[in-house]
């Protein structure tokens, strides 16, 4: 081969590495691009499940409160599931159930505590008891069946024994439906596309960057967001979506679709699906927006039928007329009967049990017609609705034989006892009032354009309300901050029992946070409640392991049994640390000897303690109880009434000093009692 050939062969090479490398630059930018934003965590961890937090719960994982951000970028804010946990290693004995769904399964417009798959996770509990049962709750608001496909692989490499589902009123203004202002297309496949792409940092870099130019665009045209806007109001892009329109028939057979792919799924992992039909109300919710079509009566006129009907006693018409008003509200805020058809047909195909959540609601509705005794508003239950929920999936799970074909009858209460016995207080409910009544102050149940001024009338009267509307309006601030100020504020005046209801109402909320439990026990152990102490133990057991307590189990079933070898160890540890000054150690030890057996010594010192810690209150509580044991001891009085004028209970600090005076004539006075308590009133600046 000659030289010149050579020389063409080799440009030839060059040339074909050149364009290779040419085709592959925008690649490994991209790469690198990539490896970047991942090292820099651009976006923060979007996985549906993440390490908890705190270290006391590193074995668990934990819903990812920002998850959302696959689904939400428009809108600026972000709903999160709640922060449910499950153990990473699945004990033996575990069943674990995953429950789907949107704001009716995430619980809204309570806190985690009523949520009806918390309630359903404590019924199970009391059935199985030898089990270690899980139920994981990922649903969140404004989601719909995009976003339950889309958490399914995370889900089943989890190894659940159950998926639970109660989804579908969102299928057209959750996010990515087709009439959501988060909405991406109309061809499903590019949506699920989609979402696969969210997984990529430096797609979520330039879907941020279209976010940006697009609010900007926004901002130009004088369209920014009303502030005062619900999210109900803020997620909704077509507003009228007639029944049977293309619009209406495509989110339909986006449900479908998605539904089968789930099926697939669980189906694939051998893994049992429950899902629900989905119920409203029918009775007392006008339809929102009613419009004429050629086939079908507006929406307003089958509901005015239906009331007639109702007036008539005619219920069984009346509920078809209102059933028919119901799907053919243009505003598809409520879900169609299409969509129970639906639900039952897929689950058919694949063998799956249904919820029959409509006969359900039907039978504790006033001749069969759901409205306002079961419901907030439109479509979410009330605390008696979401306990009805959680009582129809109880009963399909054990008609069915999940988690065991022997379901032990005599452990299974009804569903009135756990209502009764439940972990709420008037936080929830006054809480959960004051959303709906600021839901309710904006659009669709008032025109459109008008400013949410729902708020700018209310007057809190109690305690109670002032701390509803900071949850509803401070960011920093919800339901737990709510419980938590309220527990404090009972112990303070000493209505322990209140107090404890709190508590109860924290660690239903989050029965893994040993905490809340231990809040609850302290004040029944002050109440000497021991028995009531030791259940809430138990049952925080069942949930989370914590060497405290373990402790508080050992301290209470000694103080039921009056140990004298315990409190001859506590009380002579408490006077080392008592003549080491040691006075921080010295407190507890007291306090746990004091448990045991009450003793002036024991009430004295602790008083003195607590007076010295800058608490009096605790102090004359206890020294008062001391002085009835010991009317002799001069040092107790003297420091009794010290706290008492540094509580301005000068009346009560005077008797005091009279007692001193009858111990001890002429005693030398270092803290100026006689002077304190002689010299006139100040009166209070204005």
């Amino acid at each position: 081969m000659s030289a010149k050939n050579n020389e063409r062969q080799l440009d030839k090479k060059k040339k074909l590495l050149f364009n290779f490398i040419l085709c592959l630059t925008p690649f490994l930018i991209l790469l690198s691009l990539e490896i970047m934003l991942r090292i820099a965590n651009f976006g923060g961890n979007l996985n549906l499940f993440v390490t908890g937090p705190e270290k006391q719960i590193a074995n668990y994982w934990m819903c990812n409160q920002n998850v959302g951000g696959r689904y939400f970028f428009r809108l600026g804010s972000k709903p999160s599931p709640p922060k449910d946990l499950f153990l990473k290693k699945k004990p033996a004995n575990g069943y674990r159930i995953f429950v789907m769904g949107g704001s009716t399964t995430y619980g809204f417009p309570y806190a985690a505590n009523i949520m009806f798959p918390r309630i359903l996770n404590f019924r199970l509990t009391d059935v199985f008891p030898d089990k270690h049962i899980e139920v994981v709750n990922t649903a969140m608001t404004a989601v719909n069946s995009y976003t339950l496909l889309d958490f399914m692989d995370e889900i089943l490499a989890q190894q659940p024994d159950a998926i639970l589902i109660y989804a579908g009123h969102n299928e057209f203004y959750g996010a990515l439906g087709v009439g959501s202002a988060e909405r991406l297309g109309k061809n499903p496949k590019l949506v699920r596309a989609y979402l696969k792409l969210t997984r990529y940092k430096t797609f979520l870099l330039v879907r941020q960057l279209v976010g940006v130019v697009q609010k900007g665009l926004a901002r130009m045209k004088g369209a920014d967001a009303d502030p005062t806007k619900t999210l109900m109001a803020r997620i909704v892009a077509d507003p009228t979506i007639p029944y049977k329109s293309d619009v209406y028939n495509l989110g339909m057979r986006n449900f479908e679709e998605n539904l089968r792919l789930i099926f697939e799924k669980a189906r694939e992992k051998n893994v049992p699906v429950i899902i629900s039909e989905l119920v409203s109300n029918i009775k007392d919710q006008p339809p929102f927006v009613s419009v004429k079509t050629d086939s079908f009566p507006t929406a307003e006129k089958a509901f005015g039928i239906g009331k007639k009907l109702e007036a008539q006693e005619k219920y069984d018409d009346a509920k078809t007329a209102l059933t028919l008003a119901k799907d053919l509200d243009a505003l598809r805020f409520r879900a169609s009967e299409d969509a129970n058809e639906i639900i039952h047909t897929v689950a058919q195909e694949f063998g799956a049990p249904v919820v029959p959540i409509k006969s359900w609601f039907a039978r504790s509705s006033p001749h069969g017609l759901p409205g306002n005794e079961v419901f907030v508003e439109h479509l979410h239950p009330n605390i008696d609705g979401y306990f009805i929920m959680a009582d129809a999936f109880f009963n399909v799970m054990r008609e069915n034989n999940f988690i065991s074909s022997h379901w032990d009858a005599q452990r299974i209460r009804p569903s009135n006892y756990y209502k009764s016995h439940w972990g709420m207080t008037a936080i929830d409910t006054v809480s959960a009032q004051i959303s709906i009544h600021y839901l309710k102050g904006g659009w669709p149940f008032k025109p459109k354009g008008t400013p949410n001024y729902s708020l700018d009338d209310w007057r809190s009267t109690t305690k109670v309300e002032s701390l509803a509307v900071r949850i509803l309006t401070e960011k920093s601030y919800g339901v737990i901050d709510g419980h938590l100020d309220m527990a404090k504020y009972y112990e303070k005046k000493g209505e322990l029992q209140k107090a404890v209801a709190e508590y109860k109402a924290l660690y239903y909320i989050i029965p893994y946070e040993a905490e809340f439990y231990l809040g609850a026990v302290k004040n029944l152990f002050k109440l000497k409640r021991f028995d009531d102490a030791l259940a809430v133990l138990a049952l925080s057991k069942k949930h989370i392991q914590s060497p405290t307590v373990d402790q508080w189990v050992q301290r209470l079933l000694a103080v039921k049994q009056g140990d004298p070898r315990l409190y001859a160890a506590l009380l002579a540890k408490a006077k080392d640390f008592l003549n080491a000054k040691n006075y921080r150690q010295a407190l507890p030890a007291l306090m746990a000897a004091n448990d045991i057996r009450e003793t002036p010594f024991t009430l004295k010192w602790i008083g003195l303690l607590e007076l010295k810690g800058g608490r009096p209150r605790e102090g004359v509580y206890f020294m008062s109880k001391a002085s009835g044991h010991a009317p002799q001891d001069f040092e107790l009085h003297y420091n009794l009434c010290n706290a008492l004028i540094l509580l301005g209970q000068k009346s009560e600090a005077r008797r005091v000093l009279r007692r001193l005076e009858e111990i001890r004539r002429g005693f030398k006075d270092p803290q100026n009692l006689r002077g304190r308590l002689s010299a006139p009133e100040q009166s209070n600046p204005r």
